[in-house]
């Protein structure tokens, strides 16, 4: 398939609120089945307790017993970026590079994609819908045990499926050390057997599913992220916006190409690279028990200040799983962050305020991240550490909200973590001041730097609930 059949495919996709499921109430319906018969057990357990997993001498850290997996590690943070020169946490290392994919088959003339639903131990409601594939090197080579994930053939095999997208992107900065996955869609052209843990979903349905709180999880949005709204190298196809409601039409332009742009191309990624270039970041190891302001127990690693993660410990049976029982460390949140974006009509155009972030964990330094990222806002709203432009998104009448959901954050590896991620326009004549390592974007320009892997996980995560090209109902 060409790079335009492509994503025209996708742009139809999209637009499909109807396919193997008539409707969303049938997607929903087939969900809740799911979600009353397969049932879940995750219990906390002390880390000392964990089957497989133990502190590991010189340096500290907690790992697994096959030396797979992930080890928990601890790191200081030294930086001239931000207000925080200085810092020690825990930090995942997982340095294996995982897969997450989509299958995607043409059904009655639409492209589908085939979705699991999925337990997760840290999911606050456990079972969410994921790729067709989510899988670490580790679980695919089958390490603790069980079988190998369903379908994984398509995305390993070369020629069982012609690849659409196939891509390394980078996981959150603040928690992960250097870890990135391969975001993959892979079309096959004949009929595949579908497991009933699976469904076929159109992209439409998808971005349905993602206006609902908690359904679609992190690692089927960072995937669906990076598939085109519609084709940015050209201009609208102006017979699409009548029936597209205001602020959707305009998402859909500011996807589509434009001349109307504040900065070239060129310029954005000159902007980055002065980031990269400007602000420094050294991050040494250390053992866990030499963190400052943190302590290791044999239940839990917490922070003195109850303001930060913590790492706990659980154990879990899920039947419908590779392996049925196993245990694991996560990283625990309290409370509820806060991940968005402002937008503004400028030139024309809807542009996107994003802004230059830089965590411990990036491979190459400074990334595009959202307007604002802010974990526990509820404690930190009121606090000099409140970061720039929070008010416009607590605030209802400094903006128009666009959108306003409770995401999860990955499951595997955080226990009840979730961001508020919202979309705040602001009126064009409202004047934002905004620092240096701000800037503001159109939606084409920015997937063009998410594709090439600029684009954090939160930001990826955001693009991925734009609705641009839903219909109304």
């Amino acid at each position: 398939m060409s790079t335009t059949a492509t994503r025209l495919a996708f742009s139809r996709s999209c637009r499909a609120t109807s396919g193997v499921f008539s409707d969303m109430e049938a997607v929903m319906a087939w969900f809740a089945a799911k979600d009353r018969r397969d049932r879940f057990e995750v219990r906390r357990a002390s880390l000392a307790a964990l089957d497989q997993w133990g502190f590991l001498p010189d340096p500290l850290r907690l790992g697994h017993s096959s030396g797979k997996f992930f080890t928990i590690e601890g790191i200081r943070v030294e930086t001239d970026f931000g207000p925080v020169p200085s810092w020690d946490q825990p930090i995942i290392n997982q340095p294996e590079v995982g897969i997450l994919g989509l299958l995607a088959r043409e059904i009655d003339g639409v492209l589908h994609f085939l979705m699991q639903a999925k337990m997760e131990p840290g999911n606050v409601n456990v079972l969410q819908l994921s790729p067709t594939v989510q899988a670490t090197r580790s679980n695919y080579s089958r390490v603790h045990g069980g079988h190998a994930p369903r379908y994984l053939e398509y995305f390993t095999e070369p020629g069982l499926a012609e690849v659409l997208l196939d891509q390394l992107q980078p996981e959150q900065g603040a928690r992960f050390l250097r870890k990135r996955n391969r975001n993959m869609v892979v079309l096959v052209s004949h009929d595949v057997p579908v497991h009933e843990d699976f469904a076929w979903m159109t992209l439409g349905q998808l971005k349905a599913l993602l206006a609902r709180d908690n359904l679609v999880n992190m690692d089927a949005r960072t995937v669906v992220s990076l598939i085109p709204l519609a084709d940015p190298d050209e201009p609208p196809d102006t017979s699409r916006l009548e029936d597209l409601s205001p602020f959707r039409r305009d998402v859909y332009l500011s996807f589509c190409r434009s001349e109307r742009e504040r900065h070239t191309m060129d310029a954005v990624m000159s902007w980055l690279t002065k980031g990269k270039a400007a602000a420094s970041m050294r991050v040494s190891p250390l053992p866990l028990d030499g963190l400052r302001g943190w302590s290791v127990a044999e239940d839990a690693i917490r922070h003195e200040t109850g303001l930060y993660f913590s790492v706990i410990g659980v154990d879990v049976t899920a039947h419908t799983r590779e392996a049925t029982c196993w245990s694991q460390p996560l990283l625990h949140h309290e409370g509820l962050g806060l991940v968005g974006f402002l937008c503004q009509n400028q030139w024309g155009v809807l542009h996107f305020l994003v802004r230059g972030s830089l965590e411990p964990g990036n491979r190459d330094g400074m990334e595009i991240g959202p307007t604002v990222a802010c974990s526990e806002v509820a404690a930190r709203s009121g606090r000099a550490c409140a970061p720039q432009f929070l008010e416009y998104f607590l605030d209802s009448a400094l903006g128009a909200v666009r959108y306003d959901a409770v995401q999860s954050e990955e499951g595997g590896r955080f226990h009840h973590f979730q961001n508020r991620y919202m979309i705040v326009e602001i009126s064009p004549g409202t004047v934002v001041d905004a620092p240096g390592h701000y800037l503001w974007l159109t939606l084409g320009q920015l997937w063009r730097m998410a594709r090439h892997g600029h684009v954090n996980i939160e930001a990826r995560n955001l693009l991925a609930c734009m609705g641009a090209v839903e219909r109304r109902s």
